[in-house]
């Protein structure tokens, strides 16, 4: 027992090593992304799940575990054990295909993307904070035009950096041991930049370059339920349902612009100009979901979220954005949780998804297929996990004009759990 205590003692010291280097990391940690479809709204939103959750699909509303720390639903949380703190560390990488009618290209990104807290607050309540993203924008291209009068070629140069994300809490409490519900309250912050650069090929005219950032802070709210009711000895059907007003959220929207002279490299003319005046709002969003659970050998569900987008206002006009439904379907698979053997221990994930963006481009807009495996790897301790997801997306837009995209993304997590609240009696 002496060495069980040492080992716990040893963890906590290395996790809060982790979390004293990790937090200034993370955030900064913002371009996930090299997608041109970035440079429209508050650019590609992030996934709600984390990565354990992404194996399986990114089901979320009806999941219900004290082993996985579920973001999509505040409901969940009321299902820690009462004895466990756990903490989860997601990062991804991604290599992504873009190609037109005449070109084609890929690129390679990678980001540290969220750190979550999950523990008992008492029994039946589970209280959760961490920190996610909520959008990434990266983007840089250029084009080439040529001017009828004076015959000169110039580049418009575009490009793009941030995005938004959220720190929050999260609380869920049990009731009539069947129910469930729960509360999300994030802080949402971040700038968004744009820029266009425009170069002539001569030196009669200056070289301009606009940069529009809009940074924001304000607070979202979730609101969560889950019913779980049992259907046979150690299997559950949970159905949940997440529900998020839409919210109107602080902006400034700095803009400027300089003019250099290509010859002597002098900029000519700067301004610069600062505005709190344009509305900006996060939609209305509805999510249901469930799952059914035969514990500790598997877990089968999907989820449908819906977004009315047309209606939140960006830059003070609605009708920017087009409403948007995706749809999630996954599980997991244990061969044998008591096995002595590795291999029949570690949870086999796959899902499939599906949603169409709700950016509009050129008063189009793009569907997005995507499919997942998975693996949960438990540790030593036979309480942790090390979670793997493996996903691959096409991108497909409507109109022929516009870009195919595609790319192939590793995620890897680690969720810690131990036993910090639980007292050794023996020595």
């Amino acid at each position: 027992m002496k060495f069980l205590n040492y080992n716990m003692h040893v963890n906590k010291i290395v996790f809060l090593g982790i979390i004293v280097w990790i937090i200034p990391v993370i955030t900064v940690a913002q371009n996930a992304t090299n997608s041109p479809y970035t440079r429209y709204g508050y650019g590609i939103l992030a996934d709600k799940a984390f990565i354990s959750q992404r194996g399986m699909g990114g089901i979320g509303y009806g999941l219900r575990s004290s082993q996985l720390i579920n973001p999509m639903n505040p409901a969940s949380f009321s299902a820690v054990d009462s004895m466990t703190f756990m903490f989860d560390l997601g990062v991804t990488g991604q290599v992504s295909w873009f190609s037109d009618a005449f070109n084609s290209e890929h690129k390679l990104n990678g980001n540290l993307e969220y750190i979550a807290f999950q523990f008992s607050l008492a029994k039946k309540m589970g209280i959760g904070v961490g920190l996610e993203p909520v959008s990434f924008v990266g983007y840089n291209y250029a084009d080439t035009t040529r001017l009828p009068v004076e015959n000169e070629l110039v580049q418009n140069t575009f490009s793009g950096r941030g995005g938004l994300s959220r720190v929050y809490a999260a609380l869920g409490y049990d009731f009539l041991n069947r129910f469930s519900v729960g509360v999300k309250l994030s802080y949402l912050y971040g700038d968004i930049t744009h820029s266009n650069l425009i170069t002539f090929n001569s030196i009669n005219n200056y070289n301009t370059n606009w940069t529009d950032t809009i940074r924001s802070y304000g607070f979202l709210y979730d609101f969560g339920l889950q019913y779980h009711h049992p259907v046979g000895k150690f299997k559950t059907v949970t159905i949940g349902a997440v529900y998020s007003p839409k919210i109107s959220f602080g902006t400034k929207v700095m803009t400027g612009f300089f003019r250099v002279d290509p010859s002597s490299g002098a900029i000519m003319e700067r301004q610069n100009t600062v505005s709190r005046d344009s509305v900006f709002e996060m939609p209305e969003t509805f999510g249901l979901g469930f799952t059914y659970n035969q514990l500790g050998k598997f877990t089968v569900g999907a989820d449908v979220l819906y977004q009315r987008w047309s209606s939140a206002k960006y830059y003070d006009q609605t009708g920017a954005f087009n409403n948007s439904v995706k749809l999630n379907a996954g599980g997991e698979f244990i061969p044998n949780r008591t096995s002595g053997s590795l291999l029949k221990k570690i949870r086999y994930r796959a899902g499939l998804y599906y949603t169409d963006s709700y950016l509009k481009v050129n008063d189009s807009k793009y569907n997005e297929y995507g499919a997942n495996l998975g693996l949960g790897i438990p540790m030593s301790d036979r309480r942790s996990l090390l979670n793997i997801a493996f996903e691959y997306s096409l991108i497909r837009p409507e109109s022929k004009a516009l870009i195919d995209e595609q790319y192939f993304k590793v995620s890897l997590s680690y969720t810690f759990n131990e036993l910090w609240f639980f007292k050794q009696r023996v020595q």
